[in-house]
């Protein structure tokens, strides 16, 4: 091939890649014009998908605020009593209530016999007292109750028949464990006292305690995670001095005694000093001047901060209290007796934190009006008893004990004896099973009827506790301000009249009353 005809072959070639690089570049061009429309449209598509995203969630943040305001300005009620200032109830301030605010001391039941030849059980466990203790929503029973197990000692028939009615009821127990044992013929050393504690420990808490052999391998099954050590020692005799306890004395038990326990189930909860009485004014001395309750949590945080040990030894302090004489019968100082507790509780925490560097709950363990034979009128001692609960209720108490349930007649049981009639004290305690989880701090406000607020978690239900503390009649309204979430209700109180008034968020107002 000529030179000639190399170059014109060179030439055709490149005009052909030059048409393919023109034709290429062509249906670029027209994808070109294809695509970018596309693109701008999708860029527009997805700006506007962006701006309704945008707009929805601003319109649901301003939804939300908007709930939230109307919330806010539904979620305030007005109580109005004639005769005293209006109370007005934020429901967004709140406090819980304790599970275990209403209780009760249980004695051994009649027809059981103790180790002790004389320690006979005279509690009633009837289906009465199972079922009224249930519609009072009794939720702890202290047990055996009072100075009868320091006195006698518990059989495994008594603490059988015991777990048997806390199933029934469907409450926790608390049992005492004994200091001395009146079969003892001779003192007998601390440690062996503190290991049979021990061992009710084993056999209440462990199904498979080798205790629950023969008769006791299939007996009543309710592990008891509540205990106390002794019952009013500042009153109690020392076995081995022959004298009442010292607090140092007392405190050295309690040590014993709850490593001992904790050492068998690491998870009870052991209560001390269980006094026989203190109130705002403060609480016993013992025979060295030493006071009681000051001196035992001293003793106790002493002992922990020296000793690294994997439980508290301590795990609420316990109490007592009967604040009046016998034939008191004067209202005013009966119903101005609760007020005491508003310092009482806060005085008490304070002490706790010093003396253990944490706080810890308080334990009412026995309450009643007086220790003795005489007690006021029932109409009169249920108010108390009311406003009492009342304020320990707003005091955040954590567990309380009423003394007792059935099988004395003074002071007032929640059960005569006999007909095992439901009293005035229980039916106080009915009222208080009507109302919500949650307390509503309520202003302190003189007048003739106390207000008492709770609601539960949802907002939507409120129930007041109403309690006249006059013999006359008492009128009564609530009011929702704002919008109108609430009914309005409007009742009349009958002298020293109780009542539970229970309002539903948009539906019907229901109210429980109890003429005392």
């Amino acid at each position: 091939m000529s030179f000639g005809e190399m170059a014109g072959q060179d030439q055709i070639h490149t005009t052909r890649a030059k048409s393919g690089e023109l034709l290429q570049g062509a249906a670029r061009t027209t994808r070109a014009a294809t695509v970018l429309p596309e693109l701008r449209r999708r860029k527009r598509d997805a700006r506007r998908r962006l701006l309704l995203i945008l707009l929805a969630c601003m319109l649901s943040i301003s939804a939300v605020l908007v709930a939230a305001q109307v919330q806010k300005v539904g979620d305030t009620l007005t109580v109005q009593v004639a005769h005293q200032p209006a109370v007005s109830l934020s429901l967004n301030r709140s406090v819980p209530i304790s599970r275990y605010l209403l209780g009760s001391n249980a004695f051994p039941m009649a027809g059981t016999t103790a180790r002790d030849p004389a320690g006979h059980g005279f509690m009633s466990y009837s289906p009465l007292i199972v079922q009224g203790l249930r519609s009072a929503g009794i939720k702890l029973l202290r047990f055996p109750g009072g100075d009868w197990g320091e006195q006698h000692t518990l059989s495994t028939r008594q603490l059988n028949a015991f777990s048997n009615l806390l199933n029934q009821v469907g409450a926790e127990g608390l049992i005492q464990a004994q200091l001395s044992d009146p079969l003892d013929r001779v003192p007998v050393p601390l440690a062996e006292r503190a290991s049979r504690a021990a061992l009710m420990v084993d056999y209440m808490n462990n199904r498979q305690s080798i205790q629950r052999v023969g008769t006791n391998a299939k007996a009543p099954y309710h592990p008891m995670r509540y205990w106390s050590i002794g019952n009013e020692p500042d009153l109690l005799v020392n076995q081995d001095t022959g004298r009442r306890y010292t607090v140092d004395e007392y405190t050295r038990a309690f040590i014993a005694y709850s490593l001992a326990m904790h050492r068998i189930d690491p998870s009870i909860q052991v209560f001390g000093p269980e006094l026989s009485q203190y109130s705002a004014n403060g609480g016993p001395r013992d025979s060295e001047g030493r006071p009681w309750m000051e001196s035992f949590l001293n003793g106790v945080g002493a002992y922990e901060r020296t000793h690294h040990l994997p439980f508290q030894l301590l795990n609420g302090v316990s109490l007592h209290l009967y604040p009046f004489k016998d034939d008191q019968a004067d209202p005013q100082t009966l119903l101005n007796n609760p007020g005491e507790w508003n310092t009482l509780v806060p005085s008490l925490h304070q002490l706790i934190v010093q003396a253990l560097g944490q706080d810890l709950p308080i334990a009412l363990t026995e309450i009643n009006t007086n220790p003795g034979q005489v007690p006021p009128p029932q109409n009169l001692a249920a108010l108390w008893w009311a406003k009492t609960l009342g304020t320990l209720m707003s005091n955040q108490i954590a567990y309380v004990t009423f003394f007792s349930t059935e099988g004395v007649e003074s002071p007032y049981p929640l059960f005569s004896q006999g007909n095992l009639a439901q009293t005035a004290m229980l039916h106080t305690m009915q009222l208080f099973a009507h109302l919500q989880d949650t307390f509503i701090p309520t202003p302190a406000i003189e007048g003739p009827v106390s207000i008492y607020a709770t609601r539960n978690g949802g907002h939507d239900i409120v129930s007041l506790l109403l309690i006249n503390q006059t013999n006359a009649n008492q009128q009564v309204s609530v009011q929702g301000t704002g919008i109108n979430f609430w009914h309005s209700a409007t009742l009349s109180l009958p002298g020293y009249g109780m009542a539970v008034l229970t309002l539903h968020r948009g539906g019907p107002n229901d109210i429980v009353r109890f003429d005392n």
